[in-house]
């Protein structure tokens, strides 16, 4: 019982007389994970970049990590690309990204219908 007290009593004393532990006592913070959705205004880059079902089904086989030529050589050209992201419409009007480290794919994410 005194080992508790004793502890609340150092945490009430170090979180009054240590400015850096101020940065736990701010309001929780949400992650949001980034959209599939190509971001407004952003240029297209391929004239197609739309995939087929066929690569679709070959996209959800894939195994990760791959070389930037090796998707670009079976999916072809992105609608949309950014240093980071290669962004391919899908047949339903839905969206997949597939995201980069350097030359390196290193996963896909497809949009949903809230996107």
């Amino acid at each position: 019982m005194t080992r508790n007290v004793i502890g609340m009593l150092w945490i009430a004393i170090a979180t009054t007389s240590c400015p850096d532990l101020e940065l736990f006592q701010t309001a929780p913070v949400e992650a949001i994970e980034p959209s599939a959705v190509p971001p407004a205004g952003m240029q297209p880059y391929g004239v197609d970049g739309e995939l087929s079902e066929a690569d679709i089904k070959a996209l959800l086989y894939l195994r990760f990590p791959q070389s930037y030529e090796a998707i670009s050589g079976r999916f072809g050209f992105p609608a949309y690309r950014d240093s980071v992201s290669d962004y391919y419409k899908l047949p339903n009007g839905r969206w997949v990204v597939i995201q980069y480290a350097g030359k390196t794919a290193t996963g896909l994410k497809f949009s949903d219908s809230g996107d």
